[in-house]
């Protein structure tokens, strides 16, 4: 399961277009939210869970307000389920996701990605779960590979 979660994750970043790659998150968030539910982290599995819808929305509503819907799903999903630093840390990655979802410019996007991808792996090794850790490695190293291959070496612009 985890496994198949990594060649979704792999082949996100490598797509240029933003429904592939939004599609191939949200398959690969529902597959890791099972990883995390059947390992008994609660928040990381609501929160994943979440996310998925979070990219699916993405691909069918462009309207930037949509992420103040799944910000607030996220912190109540974080208070239902809280147990402690790895909560926070979980919120933290996904709300960070949130932001990257909905953001339009898709430099911003990758590089919140990546930001929260960090977030979750330090979560993962945290939590004991060493294929996670090693699936957020990988997805960081797809996405340097994919924007290198997409932008080349022109720095990254945040607008």
């Amino acid at each position: 399961m985890v496994g198949v979660a990594a060649l979704f994750d792999i082949a996100s970043f490598q797509f240029k277009n933003r429904t592939s790659l939004l599609t191939a998150l949200c398959i690969s968030a529902l597959l890791i939210a099972a990883h995390f539910a059947l390992l008994g982290q609660w928040t990381a599995a609501c929160l994943l869970l979440i996310g998925a819808c979070r990219y699916l929305a993405g691909i069918f509503f462009f309207d930037p307000r949509m992420k103040w819907l799944f910000y607030f799903v996220t912190m109540l999903a974080t208070v239902v389920t809280f147990s402690g630093l790895t909560s926070v840390l979980s919120c933290m990655a996904s709300l960070l996701n949130t932001k990257a979802s909905f953001s339009h410019n898709d430099k911003l996007m990758r590089l919140l990605m990546t930001i929260a991808m960090t977030v979750w792996c330090v979560h993962d090794y945290i939590v004991g779960s060493p294929v996670a850790v090693l699936i957020y490695i990988v997805f960081i190293v797809s996405c340097a590979v994919g924007y290198y291959r997409i932008y080349g070496k022109k720095p990254i612009l945040v607008s």
